[in-house]
């Protein structure tokens, strides 16, 4: 509406013009002049008016353009920066974590190696990791690995030059010599895919809901005294000859990302290797 308006001015503006260059040879021509232009000079005025957002704009387009062009210059300049900050903290995080591992290890932290957790193997009832430190850090298999707080969270079953696997104390194969340290009652920890339970504990054994469980020496597989987990459970019926025990793992094994493998231990004996084929690295397994 607002451009046909203005088109409909500018018609009759035209048309007036038209009109004086007609009626100027006429004696009163001069004064007819003065009174159309009185009334037509507000009417121009209002039309520059109306006229020169759109003035301005066509000259000012070419500005506009570079000012856009320097604005997405800018936002992709600060989507590096920021892409930046993040690897950042990112890498801060993971010295972080680094950090208090070895300092859970107390005075032993020369007999471990930091590795980075860089694939879980997907299978259901699964729990296996690739780590990426293997035989030229000293990764052998049998040893320990341990979490946040010094907690036994797996153990290394095989191992190529830069990489290892490690069966976490949750997996369905994983069994553990541990006792339970307030009654020092022996038992098998068993992984059962998604927890841990306590085998052959002894119908009306000492064990009760939030003892801590702590691996043993027994069979020389493992050092004595690392934490595992801590009893959530206990069920019996009395025709049992054995008590139902539900154990938690002290570490969040779901959110692993950084561990400490034990590489000052010596294992007794070797374990089981892991199923040919899980989590397969670069360069195979010993």
């Amino acid at each position: 509406m607002v451009i046909v308006r203005h088109a409909a001015w500018l018609a009759a503006l035209l048309g007036t013009a038209i009109l004086l260059l007609a009626l100027s040879p006429l004696p009163q021509a001069t004064r007819l002049e003065g009174a159309i232009g009185g009334v037509i000079a507000p009417v121009a005025g209002a039309l520059r008016a109306a006229v020169r957002p759109a003035t301005d704009v066509l000259l000012h387009a070419g500005q506009l353009e570079q000012l856009a062009a320097k604005n997405t210059d800018l936002r992709r300049a600060l989507a590096r920066s920021e892409a930046d900050l993040a690897a950042l903290r990112e890498e801060r995080t993971r010295a972080q974590r680094a950090t208090a591992l070895v300092a859970a290890a107390g005075d032993r932290a020369d007999q471990f190696v930091t590795a980075a957790v860089l694939a879980r193997d997907p299978a259901p009832g699964r729990q296996l990791l690739l780590i990426d430190r293997g035989a030229l850090q000293g990764v052998r298999v049998g040893q320990p690995v341990l979490g946040a707080g010094a907690t036994l969270v797996g153990i290394v079953t095989q191992v190529d030059d830069r990489h290892a696997r490690v069966r976490l104390v949750t997996d369905r194969d994983s069994a553990v010599a541990s006792i339970v340290q307030a009654s020092r009652t022996p038992a098998a920890l068993a992984g059962t895919g998604a927890g841990l339970r306590l085998d052959f504990v002894p119908h009306g054994a000492p064990v009760a809901t939030g003892d801590v469980v702590l691996t043993s020496a027994l069979g020389g597989l493992l050092p004595p005294g690392l934490l595992v987990g801590k009893v959530t459970g206990v069920r019996s019926a009395p025709q049992d000859l054995n008590e139902t025990v539900e154990v938690e793992p002290l570490a969040d094994l779901a959110r692993l990302e950084e561990v400490l493998v034990m590489t000052g231990f010596a294992p007794g004996a070797d374990l089981p290797r892991s199923t040919p084929g899980a989590l397969s690295g670069p360069g195979g397994g010993r």
